[in-house]
């Protein structure tokens, strides 16, 4: 029970994180919306990426793992998306300058916003369970 509250608490948290900085990634400010998309996203990684992992293991052996990132990035489009929670949309970053690093300005597609949200969202989950 601990471990589902703590992924329900993970997976709002990532959302928020991941709102704040991509903003292709758009989520209305009502509460009970982070609710139900931390819920959903929660479900998928406490039952679906431990079984996709067992039946996906010799495809991400043979593609080292793309199989399995296309693969979540389509689960949560899907879930996200058909709910009508959270909307992805297409995106420009401005570019940064950090620590003598420039990166310049990237248009950024609403199918590739897709697996950027993903992936910024499964860091910041995979993250929070390694600190805490």
């Amino acid at each position: 029970m601990k471990k589902i509250f703590r992924m329900i608490i993970f997976s709002g948290v990532a959302i928020f994180l991941t709102a704040l900085w991509n903003k292709g990634f758009i989520v209305k400010d009502d509460p009970m919306i982070y609710l139900k998309a931390a819920l959903i996203i929660a479900a998928v990684y406490y039952l679906i990426v431990p079984a996709s992992k067992l039946v996906l293991l010799p495809l991400n052996i043979l593609t080292f793992g793309l199989v399995s990132v296309v693969f979540y990035a389509a689960i949560f489009y899907f879930l996200l998306n058909r709910f009508n929670l959270i909307s992805i949309e297409e995106w420009v970053f401005p570019g940064a300058k950090m620590l003598g690093i420039t990166l310049g300005k990237i248009k950024i597609s609403s199918t590739a916003n897709i697996f950027v949200s993903s992936f910024s969202i499964s860091t910041v989950i995979n993250l929070l369970e390694k600190i805490i």
